[in-house]
């Protein structure tokens, strides 16, 4: 279906872009230690505040992008003994209203995210590099939206393959494209 591989798509783009920030987080950090500990050692007396506050702001971003990326493939964390110890109907339905509890979470992060990064990101700077913190607090409603996203296309895709939802953590297949 179409919607599934545009989720898909978008996703891989995710991955792309957390890779990405992964590396210039592990180079920031390096930096920082290397004139913290390796310079200063050396005499040398200079200090790169910014690592530290870029590293913070990029594993923000990377935690609520990388959550909503792993609800395509129902990877985050759960009770899957509970819900597998289950009969097969009683499995399921608690485990589609797991779901669709975490689909009113996000619904509610959405609207909280939006709504404190519209009123505190615009008059806010960050104290180092002066970036507007609505850069930073975006990070929450972008996340809760692309886990919704992602949430209504792991039921698209149960649904179209005829799969048990109980088991999706589990195939390899699912998500294949991201390997």
């Amino acid at each position: 279906m179409g919607f599934v591989r545009l989720v898909d798509r978008l996703n891989r783009f995710a991955v792309v872009s957390l890779s990405a920030a992964f590396i210039v987080m592990t180079l920031s950090i390096f930096l920082q230690v290397l004139v913290r500990f390796v310079f200063t050692a050396m005499n040398f007396q200079f200090s790169v505040p910014w690592t530290e506050e870029l590293a913070r702001y990029l594993m923000i971003w990377s935690v609520f992008i990388g959550g909503a990326v792993a609800v395509r493939t129902d990877k985050l964390i759960a009770l899957e003994v509970l819900v597998h110890s289950l009969p097969d109907r009683l499995g399921k339905i608690l485990k589609i209203g797991s779901h669709l509890l975490t689909m009113v979470f996000f619904g509610y992060l959405l609207y909280l995210g939006f709504e404190f990064a519209l009123n505190q990101g615009e008059r806010q700077t960050s104290p180092v590099m002066g970036i507007p913190m609505l850069a930073v607090y975006l990070s929450m409603p972008v996340g809760a939206l692309l886990g919704a996203l992602n949430l209504i296309t792991l039921f698209t895709d149960v649904f179209l393959r005829k799969s048990d939802i109980r088991f999706v953590s589990m195939e390899d297949e699912t998500f294949e494209s991201l390997d």
